[in-house]
């Protein structure tokens, strides 16, 4: 086992380092030739659609109509343990639209935004058929979905002080969010997964209401549809009320010699039914309601050139915790943390590079094998152009899906193009 685990890993470890070499000389051929037949242009937007009539640019300064068209492709294959390793590619890929109008900039009333989404998903999932984790590898990965993800209302008031949002939404926007977690292909490194979350691809319908007063200080408090399952109309959603799903998040912002920082607190309370795990399941099958907290924190441990305002070169941490009772959910804690250093490579600015582990610790009453999953990642971002990237990444799983499987070990990657 440890021979071919061995293998696997120098497998991995020389495709990346071959993959970084053509970076820096396959890749400048290659820009070169495009660069004369194209312009500059063609590298350095951040949206392919720039490239025709600065189109991306243009609607949102001229209309306040912000567009995204960003495609997502994973390629992972299961080397080692898991479910199977013979036949174990798999490659869900995501595509999504997104709208964002600022109403004021289209000529319509201030401090106003209105956005939608809607996302097709695609592909046999790594999770399911390969790996058999319980946090997921791909936070891409999921069910064949085509659905308006979101269709939501924000206005701000007082300077953006205090802001309402109203519609189908993406939870984890605006609680558990962390941004230096953003980059990673695990779903655990993107939110505390002991929260019953309005997250993709169950994005949901509800309402929150954010404020700012202090510049050290904000708090975000939503309600949301307690049975979270993604509905696809407004119809569908008050035909089938439960909960309501009751959360809140204070943050405390703060700098640590010239480093920004922050720490939120979050509790949650969901009045939907949860399945019991006791002894007596044959009597008591559900309870009426759950709750739990969650703690997270995002810290800038270093930047390159502190001096220039809107740097993102440098190291981040982050790091989360929650919990859940655990005669009502799978897994009653959860703990993250990660490591992102953005330029780590000379010359490569916008390239970057992270380390993650994330553990969760299933109920002694759920009926697992083993007492805990724990997944580490590592990945690196090769901003090829500036509206395409490519992500080579390793996750090593234990105990995955908590049974008496191998250990796995997962290799492959993501592409990622932005229109």
């Amino acid at each position: 086992m440890m021979r071919a685990l061995r293998k696997s890993w120098w497998v991995f470890i020389l495709a990346t380092i071959v993959f970084l070499c053509g970076t820096a000389t396959g890749f400048a051929q290659a820009r070169s030739t495009i660069w004369q037949a194209f312009g500059s242009e063609f590298f350095t937007g951040d949206h392919f659609s720039n490239n025709f009539w600065s189109l991306h640019d243009t609607l949102k300064e001229n209309y306040g109509l912000i567009f995204e068209i960003v495609s997502l492709q994973d390629f992972f294959w299961n080397t080692h343990g898991g479910i199977k390793t013979h036949d174990s590619g798999e490659y869900p890929r995501l595509i999504g639209f997104y709208f964002e109008l600022d109403t004021e900039k289209a000529g319509l009333w201030r401090n106003g935004t209105l956005f939608a989404s809607f996302e097709i998903a695609r592909g046999h999932s790594p999770t399911e058929r390969s790996v058999g984790d319980w946090q997921w590898l791909s936070n891409i990965d999921g069910e064949n979905i085509n659905q308006i993800s979101e269709l939501w209302y924000r206005h701000g008031f007082f300077d953006d002080r205090l802001w309402i949002k109203l519609g189908k939404m993406e939870g984890n926007y605006d609680f558990s969010s962390i941004e230096y977690g953003l980059e990673f292909i695990h779903s655990s490194a993107g939110y505390v997964l002991t929260i019953p979350m309005v997250t993709y691809p169950d994005q949901d319908w509800g309402a929150v209401i954010g404020t700012r007063p202090l510049d050290w200080f904000s708090m975000n408090f939503g309600v949301y549809q307690g049975d979270i399952n993604g509905s696809r109309s407004l119809g569908h959603t008050i035909g089938n009320l439960r909960g309501p799903m009751v959360i809140g998040e204070p943050t405390f912002h703060y700098t640590v010699a010239g480093k920004p920082g922050s720490l939120g607190i979050g509790g949650w309370w969901n009045g939907r039914r949860f399945e019991a795990y006791h002894e007596q399941r044959y009597r008591h099958r559900f309870h009426g309601k759950s709750a739990g907290w969650y703690v997270t924190l995002e810290q800038t441990l270093w930047r390159e050139n502190p001096q220039t305002e809107g740097c993102e070169q440098g190291i981040g941490l982050f790091a989360q915790y929650g919990w859940a009772p655990k005669d009502r959910s799978e897994v009653e804690d959860a703990l993250s943390i990660g490591l992102q250093w953005t330029g780590a490579l000379p010359g490569r600015d916008e390239d970057a590079l992270g380390l993650g582990a994330f553990t969760v610790w299933f109920s002694d009453k759920a009926g697992f094998d083993e007492r805990y999953e724990t997944a580490f990642e590592f990945f690196y971002k090769a901003q090829v152009f500036g509206w395409l990237a490519v992500k080579p990444d390793m996750q090593y799983i234990v105990n995955p899906g908590g049974t008496k499987r191998d250990n796995a070990l997962a290799l492959g990657g993501r592409l990622e193009i932005v229109f």
